[in-house]
Formats: C-alpha cells, sequence, structure tokens
C-alpha cells in the first residue's frame, strides 16, 4: 500500500544535514519511506493532507516503566526524594498483578502514541513472589495490539534487603532465575532485524538492588547474543553513597570496572557525574537517557547533557516511569530537557537549543538504540512520522521559526497525526484502532483497587 503525505508546511527530516524541506511531500510505501519531494505526482490508495503542518521523524522514548503509570500523583510521595518514594512504592507494588500490566501498558502506550512517540523502551523489573512470573509477556501483548515500536526490557533486582539492597525480599529473584528469563524472552520475542517492532534488552534494575554477579552475567549474556543493556545510574546522591560504601567506587568507575560501559549500553539518568565519570562514559560512547521531568520530580537533580554529548556519549530523552515524571509525553519531555539545560553552568552554558532537544527525541534516541531504520525521515527508513498542525493557539504568534516553535510554543502537546511502520495509529488527535474511553475506564477501575491497598 502507498500513502502520500501531500503539501506539509515543513519536513524536518532530522537526516545528517538537519535538512527541513519546505511544501514538500513524502511518499511511504508498506513500511518505509519512498521518496520526499516537492510536488509527488503519483497517485496513491491514501493521502494524507499536510497543510498547516509539520512532519517529523516519530519521537524515540529511551527510558520508561509502564506499569507506574497507575501509580500517578500518590500523596504520600509527592514530596518525597528518590529512595523514599521507592520504599513507600515497593509495597504497592507486591501486588503488580495480570490486570494492572495489561490496563497500565495500553495506557503509557496511548499516552505515549497521542505525543508523537512511536519507539519504546520499557524497563520492566517488577517481579512479585507471589504473582506469575511471565507477567511481562501480558505486557509485550498489549503493546504490540496498541501498535508502539518496542524495546522491552527484562529487568531484575537480585539483591534484596536482606543483603544489603534497598528492595524487600519479595520482589527480589535469584540470578539463575533472571538469567533463565532472558534466554527465554530473547528466544520467543527478540527480532533484531531492521524495521523489527519488538527487541529484548537485559536490565539489572540499579546499583543498590543487583549484585555485581548478575550484572558481569547479563552483560556477558548480552554480548554473546549482540544485544544491549540498560541500567539506571547516578540518579541520585544517595546512590553514589551507597556504591561508595559497599563497593568502595562511584556508580560509573564501578560500572566500568565490570566492564557495564559501551555503545551496547544505555544508562538512565546520569546526574551526579564529576568530570572524569563525564570523560569515562564519554570514551565509551555509552549511551543515555535524559529524564528531565522525573530528576526534578524527584529532587535527584540535572543531569550534565551538554558535557556528555561533547565528550562522546550518546543522547537520547525519556520520561521514566509515570509515578516519579506524572506523564508519559514525550513531547513535553523534550521541551523540558531544553529548558532545564539552561540552569545549569549558569548563563545557559550548558543550554541545548529547540533543534538539539528535537534530535535527542529523533535520531538521538534512534542511536542509543543502536537502530538506524527508524529517526530521520530519508529514503529507505521507517515509515515512522508525526505530523504537528501548527494552526493552533500554541502556536499562533510563532511563526518566525516554526521548527523551533515546536519545542518553545509546545503547548498542545497532542499530535495530529501519528504513523507506526507504514500504519495510522493516530488520526486527528485521538486513537484510531483503541478505545481512549475504555482505556481510561480500566485505568481507574485497577487505579481504584490499587488505591484501596495504600
Amino acid at each position: 500500500m502507498k500513502t502520500l503525505v501531500k503539501n506539509c508546511d515543513i519536513v524536518a527530516t532530522m537526516n545528517e544535514k538537519n535538512e527541513e524541506i519546505r511544501n514538500a511531500d513524502v511518499l511511504v510505501e508498506d513500511n518505509r519511506i519512498i521518496k520526499i519531494e516537492n510536488k509527488i505526482p503519483e497517485k496513491t490508495e491514501a493521502v494524507l493532507d499536510g497543510r498547516g503542518k509539520i512532519l517529523l521523524p516519530g519521537f524515540v522514548n529511551t527510558h520508561h516503566h509502564f506499569y507506574q503509570i497507575l501509580n500517578r500523583n500518590i500523596p504520600s510521595v509527592q514530596n518525597a526524594p528518590l529512595f523514599q518514594w521507592l520504599l513507600t512504592l515497593y509495597e504497592i507494588w507486591k501486588y503488580l498483578d495480570p490486570e494492572w500490566v495489561r490496563a497500565s501498558t495500553r495506557l503509557a502506550c496511548a499516552e505515549l502514541l497521542l505525543s508523537g512517540c512511536t519507539t519504546a523502551l520499557d524497563h520492566y523489573y517488577i517481579f512479585p513472589k507471589n504473582q506469575p512470573q511471565d507477567m511481562i509477556d501480558t505486557e509485550i501483548e498489549e503493546a504490540g495490539k496498541m501498535g508502539i515500536r518496542l524495546h522491552i526490557t527484562r529487568g531484575g533486582m537480585s539483591r534484596g534487603k536482606s543483603e544489603g539492597g534497598l528492595p524487600p525480599d519479595v520482589l527480589v529473584q535469584k540470578e539463575d532465575v533472571i538469567m533463565k528469563d532472558y534466554e527465554r524472552l530473547v528466544k520467543k520475542y527478540h527480532d533484531p532485524e531492521d524495521f523489527s517492532k519488538l527487541r529484548v534488552i537485559p536490565a539489572p534494575c540499579s546499583p543498590f538492588s543487583v549484585t555485581e554477579k548478575l550484572l558481569k552475567e547479563t552483560v556477558e549474556f548480552a554480548r554473546k547474543n549482540k544485544l544491549q543493556c540498560h541500567t539506571h545510574l547516578a540518579e541520585t546522591l544517595d546512590e553514589e553513597n551507597y556504591c561508595i560504601e559497599n563497593m568502595g567506587k562511584r556508580p560509573a568507575e564501578w560500572m566500568e570496572e565490570i566492564g557495564f560501559l559501551g555503545e551496547d549500553i544505555i544508562m538512565a539518568h546520569c546526574i551526579h557525574l564529576n568530570d572524569e565519570d563525564i570523560l569515562r562514559l564519554g570514551r565509551y560512547r555509552t549511551g543515555v537517557a535524559h529524564c528531565p521531568s522525573s530528576n526534578l520530580r524527584l529532587a535527584s537533580g540535572i543531569a550534565p547533557i551538554k558535557k556528555l554529548h561533547d565528550a562522546g556519549a550518546g543522547i537520547s530523552i525519556g520520561v521514566d516511569g509515570s509515578a516519579s515524571n506524572d506523564s508519559s509525553n514525550l513531547w513535553l519531555e523534550g521541551r523540558m530537557a531544553m529548558l532545564v539545560s539552561r540552569i545549569r553552568g549558569g548563563e545557559g552554558k550548558e543550554g541545548l537549543t529547540a533543534r538539539e532537544a528535537l534530535r535527542f527525541l529523533t535520531k538521538g534516541g534512534a542511536a542509543v538504540l543502536g537502530r538506524t531504520d527508524i529517526g530521520e525521515i530519508a529514503p529507505g527508513k521507517a515509515a515512522d512520522l508525526i505530523l504537528i498542525n501548527r494552526n493552533t493557539i500554541p502556536f499562533a504568534g510563532g511563526e518566525t521559526d516554526p521548527v523551533a516553535a515546536l519545542i518553545f510554543c509546545g503547548g498542545n502537546f497532542t499530535c495530529d497525526t501519528v504513523m507506526v511502520d507504514g500504519k495510522i495509529v493516530v488520526r486527528n488527535g485521538n486513537l484510531v484502532e483503541s478505545d481512549q474511553e475504555e482505556i481510561i475506564r480500566e485505568a481507574r477501575r485497577i487505579g481504584d483497587k490499587i488505591s484501596s491497598r495504600i
């Protein structure tokens, strides 16, 4: 099937030249982009009207926790720092069950898609002992139905409270259990080919919840099977103090020692890094998932994104869990990344431009996920496209630089049209094949059950 996106005000390609093509058409055949030109004459089965709109590649979210979306805005942790926040929520996450996973996945994917996110990495790491141990499969199934391109990370925690870790033992698994499930999921689901809609990433949770044995075995398994790895790193000073007291090293230094840095590694947060740490991550070209709203919400700090980028680290943007961000809106997160960067260094010395933020949302995210098939509008790339309507109140008055206005003036944060893998999943700002009202009802029903346990 061929689809023609006609008369776009601007096509912001995010290609190597950062070309922004005015009054352009884009031709899509099946799941890939065929050409970008002015006035493509070809007749197609479907036509999308791009007048008054800007066309971009779909946004790429590199860090999330879908299951947390039903824990938004909980009063007892509204002002809590990370460790207090975790200790409170661990007691709630003990009750994670299949219907919670199903409803939260649908809600998280809906919010991501509506905000222009076409590819998402989800860090799933909660496996309560009294619940089915394959609930991650439920998430994979539901995300597939929603149509999003998914990088599912099989997380895990192997160091419980009884062994000096932070989480309660009921949420902790033995290393061999986690390793066996890596193998199962990779064999059952992982697709490494171009245009893949599902990839599997092993992902030990965090320095204060896993053993060194699990980290070492994970990275060895991943590299043997040509997979990426993912974890949290340097999110808070509490984490830094924990690593110094228990490992004798700062978090990034410890990760280097055990071999958990590299182009195949994605680290979430990376806030509390000294200059040596920044150079260390850059030297290994490690990927970073920047989550500014969550970092502000938990008073964790502001990541040195400009310095990391200049040092050679890969930079991308993630929404983090919706119990620490309270939103899964990736477009909004791009704006926050630009704004908060201007605080670091003073007088905007580490500030991002609007176009840099857009690049980290698109091609930067693709690169961190090890993908060359998404993140830009170019012939041969995946047909992951978003149309943003300029003819709305938030953009009026910002016409002098329409592309930058997407970040500076964006206040609507719902895309007009979203295409994933050549299929339209959002049209006129609404989900196409999913019942939004039913998603909301189910989320509220299960959310009420969770609230009754708090």
